[in-house]
C-alpha cells in the first residue's frame, strides 16, 4: 500500500519537530553539554510531595478520576486556578483545562482560523506554535521584538497591509514574560499600548503565558489577560502550562478566556482528547489545596538564578564584542545575535564536534521567513560548570569565523 497517495494536504505539508530531531541528532554524543532543549531541570521537580499525592488520590478517589472526565475539566481544579490567581468572579464556563499549552493553542486556532486567516505572531517564537498554526492553514505575518517585547509600529504596519490586501487579522501570538525563545519580557506601557490597539482594530490576542511565574529579579508585570479585564475588554484569551513548574510529563495547562470562545475550544478538545487527565487534575488540586504549589514556585525561581546569573556571566566573559544577547530577569532561555556572516545552522554542527549543543535561531520562524545569524540557549538545564565550559567553547568557534 502507497500510503502517501492517501495522505491529506495537511499531512503532506507537516513537518515532525525540527528541534526535537537536532535534540535527538546529539543524544549519543558523550559529554556533550546541551543548552538545546527546553527542559526544566529535573531536581526541581516535586517528586515526593506528587508521588504521596498521587497514592492518596487514586486510593481515596480513584472510582472517580478514573472513570472517564469532564472534557472541559475538572470543575475542583478551576476553582483552585481561579483562587491562585485571584480571579474570583470567573466560573466554570470561563476556563479550560488542557493536556499540555500546545494543545489549548490548537483548539484555539482551530476555533477561529480557515485555510488562509492572517494572524500576527512574534519573530522569533515558540515552533510549536508556529507548527500548529501552520498546520491550519494560517497566513502568518510576523513582528518583530525589542527590549519592550512586540514591535507596535511593525505591528501597524502589518494591519495597515492586511487592510490593503482586503484582510482582517483573526489574532496575534504573543509570550510576553520571559519570551520563548528571545527571553525577553513586554514592558507594561507595551502591554496597555498592544491593548488599546487590538481593541481598536477588533483582533484577539492570543497569550501564551508558560513562563511569568519563574521570575528570578525585579517586579511581576499583570498579564494581557488581567489588564483587558481591568480594561473592561474581552480580547484576550491566556493559557498557562504548569510544564515548567510540576512537570513536562504531567501534560497539564489551563485556558481563560470569552466564554463563547471557551466551549468552542471545549468541542475540539471532545474531539481530540475526550477529556484532560482525571488523575493529575486532581493531584494538582491536592497539591494546591495543601499549599505547596507557591512555596514549590519560589524554590524553583532560587534555584534557577544562578544558572541564569552563570550564563550572563559567561557569555560576557567569553563572547567576542560582535555578538550580542538577551538578559533576562527569568524563564529558562537567552537568544544569541551573531555578526551576519554566520550561519547558525551550519555552526551547529561544529558546535556538535565540540560536545556542546543549541538551538539555531532559524528554527523559530515561520517558514520562508527565517533569520539565521542567531540562536537559543536554555541555562536551567546544564551545570554550573558545564554553562561556563560550554560558553568557552562556543565562544571559540564563533570566533573562528573571525569576528
Amino acid at each position: 500500500m502507497k500510503y502517501k497517495e492517501y495522505f491529506s494536504e495537511t499531512t503532506l505539508n507537516m513537518g515532525s519537530s525540527m528541534i526535537r530531531e537536532l535534540v535527538a541528532s546529539t543524544k549519543n554524543i558523550p559529554d556533550l553539554i546541551s543548552f538545546a532543549g527546553g527542559f526544566p531541570s529535573p531536581k526541581t521537580f516535586p517528586k515526593q510531595e506528587l508521588s504521596q499525592i498521587y497514592a492518596e488520590v487514586v486510593a481515596e478517589e480513584g472510582t472517580d478520576v478514573l472513570q472517564y472526565g469532564q472534557s472541559e475539566g475538572d470543575s475542583l481544579l478551576k476553582k483552585e486556578f481561579f483562587r491562585w490567581e485571584g480571579y474570583e468572579d470567573l466560573n466554570d464556563d470561563d476556563a479550560l483545562i488542557t493536556v499540555g499549552a500546545t494543545n489549548g493553542i490548537y483548539y484555539f486556532s482551530r476555533s477561529l482560523l480557515n485555510p488562509g486567516d492572517a494572524i500576527f505572531c512574534e519573530a522569533p517564537s515558540f515552533l510549536g506554535s508556529i507548527v500548529a498554526f501552520e498546520a491550519v492553514g494560517a497566513d502568518i505575518r510576523c513582528v518583530s521584538l525589542d527590549d519592550e517585547g512586540l514591535k507596535l509600529d511593525e505591528l501597524k504596519s502589518g494591519i495597515e497591509q492586511l487592510k490593503k490586501e482586503g484582510k482582517q487579522a483573526k489574532f496575534i501570538y504573543t509570550i510576553p514574560d520571559f519570551q520563548n525563545p528571545a527571553g525577553t519580557t513586554m514592558s507594561l506601557e507595551r502591554r496597555k499600548a498592544l491593548l488599546q490597539l487590538c481593541a481598536a482594530e477588533g483582533i484577539v490576542i492570543l497569550e501564551d503565558n508558560p513562563y511569568s511565574k519563574l521570575r528570578f529579579s525585579g517586579e511581576h508585570l499583570p498579564s494581557l489577560y488581567r489588564l483587558s479585564k481591568e480594561a473592561g475588554l474581552d480580547i484576550v484569551m491566556e493559557i498557562i502550562s504548569f510544564s515548567k513548574i510540576l512537570g513536562p510529563g504531567m501534560r497539564l495547562a489551563y485556558a481563560k478566556g470569552h466564554k463563547e470562545l471557551i466551549a468552542k475550544m471545549v468541542s475540539w478538545q471532545q474531539k481530540v482528547n475526550v477529556s484532560p487527565d482525571c488523575v493529575t487534575e486532581r493531584v494538582v488540586t491536592r497539591y494546591m489545596q495543601k499549599g505547596l504549589l507557591n512555596p514549590h514556585i519560589d524554590n524553583i525561581c532560587e534555584y534557577y538564578s544562578p544558572y541564569l546569573q552563570s550564563m550572563l556571566e559567561a557569555l560576557e566573559r567569553y563572547m567576542p564584542k560582535s555578538v550580542t544577547w538577551t538578559s533576562p530577569e527569568g524563564g529558562i532561555f537567552i537568544w544569541l545575535w551573531l555578526p551576519e556572516k554566520i550561519n547558525a545552522d551550519e555552526m551547529f554542527h561544529k558546535a556538535s564536534q565540540a560536545k556542546v549543543s543549541y538551538i539555531p535561531g532559524s528554527k523559530f520562524y515561520p517558514k520562508g521567513q527565517e533569520k539565521f545569524n542567531c540562536l537559543r540557549l536554555n541555562f536551567s538545564f546544564s551545570s554550573l560548570e558545564q554553562i561556563d565550559r560550554g560558553i568557552k567553547s562556543l565562544a571559540e568557534i564563533i570566533r573562528s569565523y573571525g569576528v
